[in-house]
C-alpha cells in the first residue's frame, strides 16, 4: 500500500486540478493539506530521487510560468535575487568541488522551494485572505500527522511509510522508543509537531466555546506528540519559542502564557516522569560532549573551504574521504558514516560556504526580525506572534540536526518565512483584538 501512496497523491492532485482550476490558489493548498505525503518518493536514487513535492513544484512552474514572472518588484523581487545568487553559488560551489558529478542535480532539486515561495507571494498579493486559507491547510495536515502518530503507537513501528526507520528510534541508552510519526527520524517528527502547534494557539478570533477548545486540545496532544518523539532539541525549541511569543505579547497573555508554562511541566511531570524527552536530559552532557567534536570538525571543514563550501550534499562524501573518524557504529563491523555534522546550520555552512550560508540567514532571519518589530510597534497583528514562534522554534532544534532534508519541514518552515513577509511587505495579515 505505501508504494503505491505517491501514485494515489498525484491522481488526487489531477482531481484537485479538475474541481478547483488550475490556479495558484489550488495547487499552494494542496501541497499545504496533504503535507504528510509530499515527501514520498516518485523515481529511485538512480533516477535523481524526486519525490512528490518535486513534481507537483515542477508542474506549477511550467504551467503557471506566466504567474511566475509577474510582480518582480519590490520585497518579493528583492528576495527572488537572492535566491538567484544562492543558486548561482551553490552550482558553482558543486562543480568546483571534488564531487561535480551530481552538481546540476543538486542545483535542481533546490528549487523546488523557492519556486512554491514564489508563486505563494504572487498569490497573497492578489488575495490577502489567502494567509487564513494556508493556516486551516497547515491544522489539516497537522491533525492528519497526529493521527497517523496515535496509530502507529497502537499499532506499532511497522506502521509507517518507510521500510526502515532510523537506528536512534530505539534510544540505545535507554531502550526507550522515540515514535517518528509521518517522518524517517524521530526528531524531525518533533521538529514539525512543535512547529504546527503553535498555530493552534491562536483560534480565529473564533466565539464558539467548541472551536476554542479544539484548538486547545489539538496543541496538547502536539506537545503529548513531542514527548513520544523524545527530541529534547524540539522541546527546547517550543520553550524557546513560547518564550518569544510572551516576549512580544500584551500584558494579560504574558500573565497567562506564563502560567500556563509552569502549570503545564508540572502536569507533564507528575503524568509522564519518565517521558523520554525528560529520560533523555540525563545523559545530556555526555551527548554535548559528542556533538561538540563533530561541531569542530565541520567548523574546520568549513574554514579550509570558505567561499563556496564542498558543495550541496556532499558531507558524507566528503568526511569518508578526509575526516574518518566521523562515523557512527550502528552493528559491529558495520560503520555509517554522517552526512551531517549534528547541526543544520554548520552543514550549510560547510557545503554551501560563508556566502552561501551568509544568504540563507538574510532569508530566514531578515523576515523574523521584520516581523517581531512590527509585532512589537503594532500590537493588533496577533497572528504574526504565532507565526514567529513556530519559526523560533524550529531554528533553536535545527542547530541540532539538518531536518530541511525532508521537504515537510522545510515547506513548513518556509511557509513560516513567507507568512512573516507578507505581515510587512503589503499590509498587515491579520487584525485582532486581544
Amino acid at each position: 500500500m505505501i508504494f503505491i501512496l505517491p501514485g494515489i497523491t498525484l491522481l488526487l492532485f489531477v482531481f484537485n486540478l479538475f474541481c478547483k482550476g488550475n490556479t495558484i490558489e489550488s495547487c499552494v493548498l494542496f501541497i499545504l493539506t496533504l503535507l504528510p505525503l509530499i515527501n514520498l518518493k516518485i523515481t529511485t536514487e538512480a533516477y535523481g530521487g524526486f519525490r512528490i513535492f518535486d513534481a507537483l513544484a515542477f508542474y506549477m512552474l511550467i504551467f503557471l510560468f506566466r504567474d511566475f514572472i509577474s510582480n518582480l518588484d519590490g520585497i518579493r523581487g528583492r528576495y527572488l535575487l537572492l535566491f538567484i545568487l544562492l543558486m548561482i553559488i551553490i552550482l558553482i560551489g558543486g562543480l568546483a568541488s571534488e564531487f561535480p558529478a551530481r552538481a546540476y542535480l543538486n542545483t535542481v532539486k533546490t528549487l523546488p522551494v523557492f519556486i512554491f515561495a514564489r508563486f505563494f507571494l504572487i498569490q497573497y498579493t492578489r488575495d490577502p485572505a489567502f494567509v487564513m486559507k494556508v493556516v486551516r491547510a497547515l491544522k489539516i495536515s497537522y491533525i492528519v500527522s497526529l493521527v497517523f502518530l496515535l496509530a502507529q503507537v497502537i499499532i506499532g513501528l511497522k506502521f509507517t511509510f518507510y521500510p526502515s526507520l532510523n537506528p536512534n528510534t530505539i534510544d540505545p541508552v535507554f531502550h526507550m522508543v522515540r515514535y517518528p510519526g509521518i517522518f524517517y527520524d524521530s526528531q524531525a517528527n518533533g521538529q514539525y509537531l512543535i512547529m504546527g502547534c503553535f498555530l493552534f494557539m491562536y483560534t480565529g478570533g473564533s466565539k464558539s466555546n467548541r472551536d476554542i477548545i479544539f484548538n486547545y486540545i489539538i496543541f496538547g496532544l502536539g506537545l503529548a506528540g513531542t514527548l513520544l518523539a523524545g527530541s529534547r532539541s524540539a522541546f527546547g525549541g517550543f520553550i524557546a519559542g513560547l518564550l518569544v511569543l510572551l516576549f512580544v505579547s500584551n500584558k494579560t497573555f504574558r500573565i497567562y502564557g506564563t502560567l500556563m508554562i509552569v502549570f503545564g511541566f508540572l502536569i507533564l511531570k507528575a503524568v509522564a516522569p519518565d517521558a523520554t524527552v525528560f529520560e533523555r536530559t540525563r545523559d545530556l552532557s555526555e551527548d554535548y560532549k559528542f556533538r561538540a567534536t563533530l561541531w569542530k570538525d565541520a567548523f574546520t571543514i568549513s574554514k579550509e573551504h570558505p567561499l563556496l563550501g564542498i558543495g550541496t550534499d556532499n558531507y558524507q562524501h566528503y568526511v569518508m574521504r578526509h575526516a574518518q573518524n566521523q562515523y557512527l557504529e550502528i552493528e559491529e563491523g558495520e560503520m555509517l558514516y554522517f552526512d551531517q555534522p549534528e547541526n543544520g546550520y554548520l552543514k550549510l555552512l560547510v557545503e554551501w560556504g560563508f556566502i552561501g550560508f551568509g544568504i540563507f540567514l538574510v532569508l530566514v532571519l531578515g523576515p523574523l526580525i521584520a516581523g517581531m518589530f512590527r509585532r512589537l510597534t503594532n500590537r493588533s497583528d496577533l497572528l504574526n506572534s504565532f507565526f514567529i514562534a513556530s519559526l523560533v522554534s524550529w531554528m533553536l532544534a535545527f542547530s541540532t540536526v539538518y531536518s530541511i532534508a525532508d521537504y515537510r519541514i522545510m515547506i513548513m518552515a518556509a511557509t513560516m518565512v513567507l507568512l512573516l513577509i507578507t505581515s510587512y511587505s503589503t499590509g498587515p495579515v491579520l487584525k485582532e483584538n486581544e
